[in-house]
């Protein structure tokens, strides 16, 4: 206990987790600035996204004008233009709805246009919304209608959740992995670079507890900066956001069929999952540590397998492999969102079965370790 407890405070008390805290709020903090600066974009954008589908229907219809000239009693080229009026008309009147608290007729327009855009591409119309963009679209403004819950932007918004999620988001897409190896990667390595292994190998205790020492610890330190992380995140956004809903639906892709999680259980799985490979990278640091004896050697094998790990995900799309595969959670955002013929708990099994048994070789290495 009192090994775990100095290994603890020699990084809690170094200049370097000051300095991560330190950039952790700086960053959020510049998160948040950079949605108020834009705030006043978002009607703009919504303007200037109906402005471009506004351009596509008039260019249509001057097509099935010109086909009508030629062909006036071509009754297909009729319903197309008829269509096609319908969505021009639509896209008229949700011009003038773009107020925030015009939002629930305003997703109604959107809703009949998305479904005359879809009954449009059907007939053989041409579009740049895809029947995926269309379907994603139509499921996320009806939850919105149930729950009546104003759409928020992905990007900009200051609604609390919402800027957690922005957060958490940029946490799972690399943050964690490179907060963990800023804050652990050299936990081990060092000692054998400063020669102060010596000291703790003549100290009258097992060298299999300097192993178990560094890995809780590691652990504790990684959830002491997730926790100081969400924690500034909330009170920033409480500060300079406002409410929100912490209920607000996010789309997620299962079997083909979209389906919804709220915005709180998708950020609690994401720390879930990204955590699991978190443990797993401390247990690869240690052991890689014994093995090379040296910072850089040991961060770049790391790094290299977790790369040639994670390419192998993305290249192999065969369904049961996420049975056996650890590195799946590395950037866990595409487990939550698209469970096409899998679950988003496949891996955790495998991923913790690999944490042990790294953390159980290495103290086993740790035994017949010597100083070069």
């Amino acid at each position: 206990m009192r090994l775990l407890s100095f290994e603890l405070n020699k990084i809690l008390f170094s200049k370097k987790f000051l300095y991560i805290l330190i950039g952790i709020v700086i960053g959020v903090a510049f998160l948040m600035g950079r949605n108020i600066i834009f705030e006043s974009s978002i009607e703009k954008e919504a303007r200037e996204q109906v402005d471009d589908l506004l351009e596509i229907n008039f260019a249509n219809s001057k097509i099935h004008q010109a086909v009508l000239d030629d062909d006036p009693e071509n009754e297909e080229e009729k319903e197309l233009r008829r269509l096609n009026s319908a969505m021009i008309n639509n896209l008229y009147e949700t011009r003038n709805l773009l107020e925030p608290n015009q939002f629930q007729e305003r997703l109604r327009l959107q809703n009949e246009y998305y479904a005359t855009a879809e009954e449009y591409k059907e007939k053989g119309g041409e579009h740049s919304l895809t029947f995926q963009e269309i379907s994603y679209s139509l499921a996320l403004n009806e939850k919105l209608l149930e729950l009546n819950i104003p759409p928020e932007h992905e990007t900009y918004s200051r609604a609390l959740p919402n800027f957690i999620k922005q957060v958490v988001d940029l946490f799972l897409s690399l943050g964690a992995i490179l907060i963990i190896i800023l804050l652990v990667g050299e936990i081990m390595s060092s000692e054998f670079e400063n020669r102060s292994i010596n000291l703790l190998f003549t100290q009258p205790l097992k060298r299999t507890h300097i192993i178990t020492s560094k890995f809780l610890s590691s652990i504790i330190l990684y959830l002491i900066t997730t926790i100081f992380l969400l924690a500034t995140t909330s009170v920033i956004g409480y500060i300079f956001g406002y409410q929100g809903f912490f209920n607000y639906p996010i789309v997620i892709e299962v079997n083909n069929a979209f389906q919804f999680i709220t915005i709180a259980e998708y950020m609690q799985l994401g720390i879930i999952l990204v955590s699991l490979s978190i443990f797993m990278i401390i247990s690869l640091c240690i052991l890689f540590s014994l093995l090379f004896k040296h910072t850089l050697a040991t961060l770049f094998t790391v790094l290299g397998l977790l790369a040639v790990g994670y390419g192998m995900t993305a290249i192999v799309s065969w369904s049961p492999l996420t049975w056996f595969n650890p590195f799946q959670y590395l950037l866990p955002l595409e487990a939550i969102l698209f469970q096409n013929g899998r679950e988003w708990w496949q891996g955790i099994p495998v991923t913790l079965l690999l944490t042990i048994m790294l953390y159980v070789v290495a103290r086993q290495r740790v035994k017949t370790s010597k100083v070069d």
